[in-house]
């Protein structure tokens, strides 16, 4: 019981400590919590004045740092143009420079107005973390524009297939590629799926090769055939000299002879059919001339000696045949 005694806790004992218990009863009063309110209004005020200052001085150099910011911008862009670097990589070095001038602007203005500018990176790096999360797909889709910027597997105005979509680049940004396809339609691919399928670059090399096939009658001399063909396509509008075309038979099909005609055009898609098209009506009309034939399909029907004799039962369960 004396332990207990000695253990007791005295009731009339403040809860909060850093508060004098007749303040506590005195903020029944109105009077007193208008005071309160007061006080701390008046400190609050005061702490700004001491930092108005401050804060002038830091809107000051944050609108001499965008001035600043702004003739640098321009001239970056005077020596991205003056170094022909294509549009797109110029576009991204101007947004990365952009943003990195603003945030240090920023956090210098900041810093002169009395913020902590420690704590507050810490904030945005926890910030920028959560929407990283949340932004997966898009920051995905970044950093791949990011690596086709720097890797260039495709040019503005070079012609591509990816992704099942074929056409002309017209335009490549942080977030998806622009292809404008043969039939005229805009296709906006997002830049992950770019980078991560086969990209096949139909302009690059300045050259693109065709093949299209042509079949001739067994009954014709093919060796003539081959001749005829070879000079037909050496003489088509839109058929480079060099390299070569070349004549090859690649099937003995069921009702023809067929030849693979190859040979190598500009590569641009209108070029490649319209020269197609010349090839193949240099070769007909080579052929027609030459008298050899280009065969409808054939079938051969073999008729069989002995009918087919079908076996039935008779009423009295004797066997007959009929045909």
């Amino acid at each position: 019981m004396a332990e207990q005694q000695g253990t007791e806790v005295d009731i009339d004992q403040p809860i909060l400590r850093d508060v004098e218990p007749y303040e506590l009863s005195d903020l029944t009063d109105p009077s007193t919590v208008l005071d309160v309110i007061r006080s701390a209004v008046e400190a609050m005020a005061t702490g700004f004045l001491v930092r108005v200052p401050l804060f002038v001085l830091a809107v000051l150099v944050l609108v001499l740092a965008l001035i600043a910011i702004r003739f640098v911008m321009g001239l970056a862009a005077r020596v991205l143009n003056r170094e022909r670097i294509d549009h797109s990589v110029q576009r991204l070095i101007v947004i990365l420079l952009r943003v990195g001038l603003v945030t240090a602007a920023i956090l210098l203005a900041l810093s002169i107005a009395g913020v902590q500018v420690g704590a507050a990176l810490a904030a945005i790096g926890l910030a920028g973390l959560a929407l990283a999360f949340a932004l997966q797909n898009i920051l995905e889709n970044f950093v791949a524009g990011l690596l086709i910027l720097m890797r260039k597997p495709f040019l503005r105005g070079e012609q591509i297939e990816t992704n099942e979509h074929a056409g002309t680049v017209e335009d490549v940004d942080l977030r998806v590629t622009r292809i404008r396809d043969f039939d005229g339609e805009l296709v906006m691919i997002p830049n992950a799926d770019v980078f991560t399928h086969p990209i096949v670059n139909l302009t690059r090399f300045g050259k693109r090769r065709t093949r299209v096939i042509v079949s001739i009658d067994y009954r014709d001399d093919h060796d003539v055939a081959r001749e005829v063909l070879l000079a037909a396509v050496r003489e088509a509008p839109g058929v480079l000299a060099e390299p070569a075309p070349e004549v090859l038979v690649i099937e003995l099909a069921d009702s023809s002879v067929d030849f693979e005609v190859a040979y190598w055009s500009v590569p641009d898609m209108m070029s490649v059919r319209a020269t197609r098209d010349a090839v193949l009506r240099a070769c007909k009309s080579a052929v027609e001339t030459a008298g050899l034939t280009i065969p409808w399909p054939i079938r051969t029907l073999a008729a069989d000696r002995h009918p087919l004799q079908v076996h039935h039962n008779g009423e009295d369960g004797r066997s007959g045949a009929s045909r």
